[in-house]
C-alpha cells in the first residue's frame, strides 16, 4: 500500500522543526560561551574597570589634589599691558587700549592726557615714546622692574630708563632708529622670570635687557640671557652690575677722615641689605689703612636696646643706611649724647645713598657739612637727584638708581651708535675704566632748588686721590 501524502508530509514537517530547534540551542549555546569568553578576556585586561577601578579612583584624586601647575602667562608689553596703576589710570587704560588695537594716533592722545594728569609716572612716558615709534623698526631693550615686589624700586629704575629713551627719541634716535622699551613685571617668581627671558632672548628686535631685581629671579634669568648672547645688566641689590660694589667708596670716605685727622667712627649700616654689608666689609679694613679704629657697629635692622645707655664715642657718624627707614638712623645718631662726640658735632659721613635733597632735608641740622662720596657718573648724570633736568621732567625728586639705570640705558645707546649690530653692548656694559668717585661737602644753602648746595672736595680713583 503506497503511503498517504498528508502522513508523508507531516513526517517532513516535524523533522524540519527538529533541525531548526536543534539549530537555535547551538546558537545559544555558542552566544552564551562567546559572552563568557569575551567577559573573561576584558575582566583580564581590566577593561570593564573592575579589575583596576582601586587606581584609577587613586589616579583622579591625586588629579585633583595635586594638579599640574600653571604656567604663568608673562605681562611683556609695549604699552598694550599696564603694570603700574596710578591715579592716571583709565587714561592709561584707554592707552593699553588703543596700542593692542594698532591705533597708535588715539594711544598717543591717552597717554599724552595721562601724563598731563601725573607726570610723575614713568610708565606713561615709555608707552607714550612707543606709541609715537608705532610699527616703525626700532632697536627694542627689555626692562623687567619689580612693580609688584618693590614698587619703589621699580618707579626709580623706569624714571631713568623713561628719560633716556625720551631723549634719544626726540633726537632722531640711534642713528635715526628709535628705541623701544619692552615692560615686564617678574613678580618675584622664578618660573615667570625665566618665561620673560626666554621671551625677550627669542625676539629679534631686543638688544638688551635692564633688570630682575630678586636673587632669585635674577640668577634664573642669567644663564638664558647668556646662552642667548643678549647683553643683560642686573638691577638685584645683591648684584654689582647697575653700580659696582668695587667703586673706592668707602677708601674715599677714609681717606678724608684721615686728612681731617678724624680717627674714631660708629658705623651705623642695615645687617639685612647686601650693599650695606658689602660697605661694611670693605670700609673697616680701609679705616685701619689709614690708622683709625671703628669705635661701634650698629646694625640699624637690629638697634641694641642699651644704646642710649652705653653709647661709643665717636668723631665721625659713618652711615650706610640700606633698607632701613632713615628716620631710624637720624634717631640712632641722636641717641648718642653730646659729651661722646667730638666737639658736641655730630658729623656725617656717607655714600650715594645719602645724595638725595630729601634724605639730607631728614638730618635737619646736622646736614651741614656732612661728608658725600658720590660715583662721579652718578654725580654728573642729567638724572642725578640734584639735576634741575630729571626734577622738570618728573616734577618730584629721584635717586641714585634712577641716575644709575639712565646711565645704563646710555653705555646701550653709546654702543649701538659705534656698532649698530649691538656686538659691543655686553663689552661696554662691563666696562669699569671710569669708575671715579667725588668727594662732596654739603652746605645747606635755600637759594637754591633743592636747598642744598654741594662744593666739591675731590676725586677718588684706584690711582688714588685728586683734590678739586
Amino acid at each position: 500500500m503506497a503511503p498517504k501524502i498528508e502522513d508523508s508530509v507531516h513526517t517532513t514537517e516535524q523533522e524540519i522543526n527538529q533541525d531548526l530547534f536543534n539549530i537555535k540551542v547551538f546558537l545559544v549555546s555558542a552566544g552564551i560561551l562567546g559572552l563568557a569568553f569575551l567577559g573573561l578576556t576584558w575582566l583580564s585586561r581590566g577593561e570593564l574597570g573592575i579589575s583596576n577601578s582601586r587606581q584609577r579612583t587613586e589616579s583622579i584624586q591625586t588629579e585633583l589634589l595635586d594638579p599640574e601647575p600653571e604656567v604663568p602667562t608673562t605681562n611683556l608689553s609695549q604699552g598694550q599691558q599696564i603694570l603700574r596703576p596710578t591715579s592716571a589710570m583709565p587714561l592709561k587704560e584707554d592707552g593699553a587700549q588703543a596700542m593692542a588695537a594698532g591705533d597708535y594716533k588715539a594711544a598717543i592722545t591717552a597717554f599724552e592726557n595721562a601724563r598731563t594728569v601725573d607726570k610723575s609716572d614713568p610708565e606713561v612716558l615709555v608707552y607714550l615714546n612707543n606709541a609715537r615709534i608705532g610699527e616703525q623698526d626700532a632697536h627694542g631693550l627689555g626692562v623687567v622692574v619689580p612693580v609688584d615686589t618693590d614698587p619703589a624700586t621699580a618707579t626709580s629704575i623706569l624714571r631713568g630708563v623713561a628719560q633716556a629713551q625720551d631723549e634719544i627719541n626726540q633726537a632722531g634716535g640711534i642713528q635715526g632708529k628709535p628705541l623701544r622699551i619692552f615692560l615686564a613685571d617678574d613678580q618675584g617668581d622664578v618660573v615667570l622670570a625665566e618665561k620673560i627671558a626666554t621671551e625677550l632672548s627669542q625676539s629679534p628686535d631686543v638688544v638688551g635687557v635692564l633688570g630682575h631685581y630678586g636673587a632669585d629671579t635674577t640668577q634664573a634669568s642669567t644663564d638664558i640671557y647668556a646662552d642667548a648672547a643678549l647683553p643683560f645688566v642686573s638691577t638685584s641689590p645683591d648684584g654689582d652690575t647697575l653700580l659696582p660694589s668695587d667703586l673706592p667708596v668707602a677708601e674715599a670716605l677714609a681717606f678724608y677722615m684721615d686728612k681731617l685727622n678724624h680717627k674714631s667712627a660708629v658705623l651705623f649700616y642695615d645687617g639685612n641689605s647686601a650693599y650695606s654689608q658689602t660697605f661694611r666689609t670693605k670700609f673697616k679694613p680701609a679705616l685701619e689703612k689709614v690708622q683709625g679704629t671703628m669705635t661701634a657697629e650698629i646694625n640699624l635692622a637690629d638697634i641694641p636696646e642699651d644704646l642710649a645707655d652705653n653709647p661709643p664715642e665717636t668723631e665721625i657718624f659713618l652711615l650706610s643706611p640700606g633698607n632701613s627707614p632713615l628716620k631710624t638712623a637720624t634717631e640712632s645718631i641722636e641717641l648718642i649724647p653730646n659729651d661722646k662726640v667730638d666737639h658736641f658735632y655730630r658729623h656725617i659721613f656717607g655714600g650715594h645713598e645719602l645724595f638725595h635733597p630729601e634724605v639730607l632735608e631728614l638730618f635737619g641740622s646736622m646736614a651741614t657739612g656732612t661728608i658725600l662720596a658720590v660715583p662721579d657718573s652718578i654725580y654728573q648724570s642729567a638724572a642725578s637727584p640734584f639735576s634741575e633736568t630729571a626734577r622738570s621732567l618728573w616734577e618730584t625728586s629721584v635717586d641714585w638708581k634712577t641716575s644709575a639705570s639712565y646711565n645704563k640705558v646710555n653705555s646701550i645707546i653709546a654702543a649701538l651708535e659705534q656698532d649698530p649690530t649691538g656686538q659691543t653692548i655686553q663689552q661696554v656694559l662691563d666696562d669699569k675704566s671710569n669708575e671715579a668717585v667725588r668727594l662732596l661737602r654739603v652746605q645747606v644753602n635755600p637759594e637754591t632748588a633743592t636747598g642744598y648746595e654741594l662744593r666739591p672736595i675731590g676725586t677718588m680713583t684706584d690711582n688714588g686721590f685728586s683734590p678739586n
